[in-house]
């Protein structure tokens, strides 16, 4: 009789993978559709099976023990592999699967509040939406399209510009990027908060809040001051949350001024409740980019290239509506009038 497989549960597998991923489980429970504890319990087990700790548990976050990062690698690796070859195999009977890689933030506020119109309109296409903030190999990881922030490789950016702690990919071969929307922050904050402090005049009078940091752009407070002649404060005001959907709520839960790609702003649920509070007098555009990536490899499917050519259309289709100061006007704008263009 052949020896029993030493393997995990794959439902303990899937939910590690997403923790992990995401450094969040809260994040990972929207993913995977569970709550935060099922993600927690079959950590839990995971651990148990394994006799090893993956995680060290944070006020406010997790992070990978090194056990936990070298297996995270090989559990992402070998689902991605799983996943492009059913993939593959479905794409036989069922018409076409499309694979769609996207960071957590702009896939939430962006991508999925759209996406019903594609699918309604494509029937015939099964869009699966995953998001993790690596850098990809969009070959290795059997991704058909991903949405990215990032410098573009032989762009060259100006040394004031802001800079970005994201990579968009591993390696280029073969990959093809749409410009989709320019990197623009902003600083964010409630309406009451901003009501109890008194209309914001000037970068000092913002800077006597606390700041409410990033942990996916742990430099970003640092950089756009710079780039408008300041010092960052010698104390790190504030707190550090991971991932900009987070840093939204922490600001909407009046904890702070966060600093938010505007781009974001439009599809927030509680936009109406958020202002910037103050703006340079011209935008500081990031050293880097968001970028539809394809891979030449099969940019000429059916599914890909439809995918491709709408979402390029909703990406112009946000801008003019960012360009067009719809979301609001002036200093101490609010975003009331913020809603979706799809």
């Amino acid at each position: 009789m052949a020896a029993t497989r030493n393997l995990p549960p794959l439902l303990s597998v899937r939910s590690f993978e997403a923790a992990a991923r995401h450094r969040s489980f809260t994040l990972a429970a929207q993913e995977l559709a569970v709550t935060q504890g099922a993600i927690s319990l079959q950590v839990r087990k995971l651990e148990a099976f394994l006799g090893k700790k993956l995680f060290v548990r944070l006020a406010r976050k997790v992070e990978l023990t090194p056990a936990g990062m070298q297996y995270y690698e090989a559990c992402r690796r070998l689902l991605a592999e799983l996943e492009h070859a059913t993939s593959r195999l479905m794409r036989r009977d069922r018409g076409e699967v499309l694979i769609v890689n996207t960071l957590p933030t702009i896939g939430q506020l962006w991508l999925m509040p759209r996406l019903a119109a594609f699918t309604t309109a494509h029937r015939h296409i099964e869009v699966r939406v995953v998001s993790d903030i690596r850098p990809l190999d969009m070959q290795a990881d059997g991704v058909d399209v991903a949405i990215r922030v990032g410098p573009l490789a032989g762009r060259r950016y100006a040394r004031q510009q802001p800079g970005i702690d994201l990579t968009l990919v591993q390696r280029w071969d073969g990959v093809c990027a749409d410009h989709l929307f320019d990197d623009v922050l902003v600083p964010v904050m409630s309406r009451r908060l901003l009501a109890q402090g008194g209309p914001i005049d000037s970068l000092d009078e913002l800077l006597t809040f606390p700041l409410i940091h990033t942990a996916s752009r742990p430099h970003a407070w640092r950089d756009w001051l710079r780039a408008q002649g300041t010092a960052p404060p010698a104390q790190a005001s504030g707190l550090d949350y991971g991932h900009f959907y987070i840093a939204l709520r922490a600001a909407q839960e009046h904890k702070g001024v966060a600093l938010i790609p505007e781009v974001l702003l439009e599809g927030y649920p509680g936009a109406s409740e958020l202002a910037v509070p103050w703006r340079p007098a011209t935008a500081l555009r990031s050293a880097g980019e968001y970028y539809l990536l394809t891979h030449g490899a099969w940019s000429e499917r059916e599914a890909v290239a439809t995918f491709r050519d709408w979402v390029l259309r909703e990406a112009q289709a946000t801008r003019a509506f960012v360009m067009s100061g719809a979301h609001g006007q002036g200093q101490n704008e609010s975003f009331a009038a913020a809603g979706s263009v799809a």
